[in-house]
Formats: structure tokens, sequence, C-alpha cells
């Protein structure tokens, strides 16, 4: 290695491991990042403190560094400013197109219309006035949701019309756009899929069915790997998402996206051009696969060549603890969970610390990634940390 040097736009715990990686893999790397405290500033090989949303910012940086390579690996809020410092230095990796089509949800819903793939039936609205006649069309349930962000952030399930204007203004105020899109409610298993697009061909490295408790706010707390589906479900499912690949324009970039099986086969919910965040990415695809996503993302981000892509299928749990809502007072078993077998676990909400109402991703109490040696063996390791880790809260 000749020590390349790569900007890693965006240093929090969703990056940490993946720039702890490319600096073992022997790159210099330059970490950004708007907050001091970013772990990933600590292990970087120079950082500064700018936000990942100041384009004018990294761009200075990469350009007085002379970087030879840009990359995010799990947020969709870095994109913009990695693409503005990578096409600004001509270097390798995902295009403007695709990167504004995974960020605006009603593009992609557009796309996927005019390429006749299965999808919610959908509208975008734009304001209160519209909501009367779309939900006269669609019809209860429904889903209402921000056109431009992630994490469930702004998203909820509506069954009652006394739901509906919360809703929708809760989506407005999470979109940037102040643009909504309404979906119909489907039924059936839901799936994260996880891939990497090289060179105009689409590998599709593991998929998950998920777990979510009951509520308005679909928020998961367990995502099982390999999913419980069929062969002919998977290569249904496989190609499917390379044609919505190929009709967004997918290519050299992660990808992250999420569909329904439904009982007349899978739906698209969205297309993500990034790897997975809450530690997909960075420790859940390599283990389920086999295949060193990071590593490799890393290598083309840089101008080198990645490793031809061979696929195996492991057993994994991503799972998420959903504290009672409170202050946590304790937590009990942790240390305990952290020795058994193919586990890593940790908390995200520390005693002392408000555990609010579950309502996006970033209210999860905590994680853990339980590996086996196929499905079966690590849902019976989760299930016993689930039993061993417990928390106490009080009321506020």
């Amino acid at each position: 290695m000749i020590n390349k040097k790569l900007l890693v736009i965006g240093a929090g715990l969703a990056q940490f491991d993946a720039i702890r990686k490319a600096a073992d893999m022997g790159y210099y790397v330059l970490a950004s990042d708007g907050s001091p405290d970013a772990p990933g500033l600590k292990i970087a090989s120079e950082a500064r403190v700018i936000d990942v949303k100041d384009i004018k910012g990294n761009l200075q940086w990469a350009r007085d560094a002379k970087i030879d390579g840009v990359v995010s690996y799990a947020s969709d809020i870095t994109l913009p400013a990695v693409l503005s410092v990578r096409e600004a230095l001509g270097l390798p990796g995902l295009g403007r197109i695709p990167m504004e089509t995974s960020l605006d949800k009603s593009r992609q819903r557009k796309i996927f219309k005019e390429n006749r793939l299965p999808q919610p039936d959908f509208e975008i609205i734009e304001n209160e006035h519209s909501l009367k006649d779309t939900v006269k069309r669609i019809g209860f349930p429904l889903v209402i949701k921000p056109v431009d962000n992630s994490g469930s952030r702004g998203v909820t399930m509506v069954e009652k019309p006394e739901q509906l204007l919360p809703a929708y203004f809760t989506a407005r105020a999470n979109s940037a756009k102040n643009a909504v899109i309404i979906e119909e409610f489907i039924e059936g298993t839901e799936l994260t899929v996880e891939g990497f697009s090289v060179n105009g061909t689409h590998h599709i490295l593991a998929i998950s069915d998920k777990f979510k408790p009951e509520g308005s706010y679909r928020v998961a707390i367990q995502l099982t790997y390999p999913a419980a589906i069929s062969f002919e479900q998977e290569r249904e499912i496989v190609d499917l998402m390379r044609a919505a690949y190929d009709a967004a324009e997918v290519d050299n970039t992660p990808t992250h996206s999420e569909i329904i099986l439904t009982s007349k086969g899978p739906k698209i919910v969205e297309i993500g051009c990034r790897g997975g965040g809450f530690f997909v990415f960075t420790k859940v695809v390599g283990a389920v696969s086999g295949y060193d996503i990071v590593a490799n993302w890393t290598r083309l981000c840089a101008g080198d060549s990645v490793d031809e892509i061979k696929i195996a299928k492991r057993g994994v749990v991503l799972g998420f603890y959903a504290a009672a809502p409170g202050r946590l007072v304790s937590v009990k078993g942790l240390q305990e969970a952290q020795a058994m077998e193919g586990v890593e676990t940790g908390l995200f909400i520390k005693p002392g610390e408000v555990v609010p109402e579950l309502k996006t991703d970033g209210s999860r109490t905590g994680w853990m990634v339980v590996c086996g040696r196929d499905r079966a063996q690590a849902v019976e390791r989760a299930d016993i940390v689930r039993e061993t880790v417990q928390f106490e809260t009080v009321p506020l």
C-alpha cells in the first residue's frame, strides 16, 4: 500500500468501524465531522471538525490535501458533499443521477412506475388540502412519510381518519422539501436487501427479514439473516432489485434497499445508494456473506481494484433493545451477554439518560450483532441475549 489519501466524510458511530478498517488497510485517512466528539475523528490520520453538509469546507480540505479518494459508508446526509468532492476532483464512485434518486422517494416512485416495477400505490402530497382525495383513493390503512428522510424519521402508519393530519404534519416537518408521500399499506414480510453494484453488475450480498412491534411507528427491532424465504422467492427478489437499480442508473456503490414480500410477489419500498446504517454495513453484511464490503467499497473509492465477489450465507441477527420510555435507571446482564460466543452488544442510551418512545430508529436503546453457523443458531443465541439483558426505567 502506498498510503493513498482517503477523505471520509462523517465520523460518527455508524462509520467508526469503516474508518478503522481503512486505516488498517494502509490508507492515510482524513476524516471530517461536525461534532468534535465524533469517535471516528480520534482514530483518523488527520481529522477536522467540518460539518458533513459543508460542501465548500470539505472540498477545500480535499483540494489542499490532494486526496486520492472520497467516501461515505452508511449515511444519507453525507452523500451530497461526497458527490461534490468526487465530481470536482474527478474521483471514482457513485454518480449524481443515482445519488439524487436515492435521496428522493418521490423520484424513485416515478421511475419505478415508468418502468412498471411492482411497488405500493402512492401519491405525492405538497399540501394538506389534497389529503382527502388521496386518502379516498388509496384507503386505510396507509403509510405517510417524508420524501427525503431516512431512519424511519417522520414515518407513520395511519389506520383512522383522526390520525391523518398529525401524521401528515409529522412527515412534513421531517422533509427538507416540505413534501410528503402517501402509500398504501401492504401486508407482507418486510425485507432488507444489501448489495454492491460494480461496473454495471448488481450483486446481492444479503437479505434479511424484519420484525417490527405493533404500533403506528414502523421501527424494526430485529433483522434476521438470511431471510426465511424460498429459493424461488429469492430469485424473484434479486431479479426485481437488479431491474430497479438499472432503472435508477445505479452503479459503483453499495446499496441498502427495502421490499415487501406479498402473496403476489415482492414490491419495492425504496432503494438506497449507501450501506445500511446501525452496523448493517460495517458489521453485518460481511458476517453474513463472507464478502468484505467495507474493504472493497474503500478500495473502489480510492481507485483500486476490488475482490471477486463470492457469497456465502451465514446466520446473523441484528437486534435492537427497546426499553420502556422513561429515565434509564439500570441495565443488567450486558457484560454477561458480551461474553457469549458470537455476540457483540452495546448501548445507545446509558443509565441516567432518557429512553424516548420508539418512534424512529434513533429511539432504540441498544444493539446486538449475533452470529451463528446458520439462521437457526443465530436466532437461538439472540433469544438468549434478549433474556439476559434487562432494563429498568422510571417514568419521567
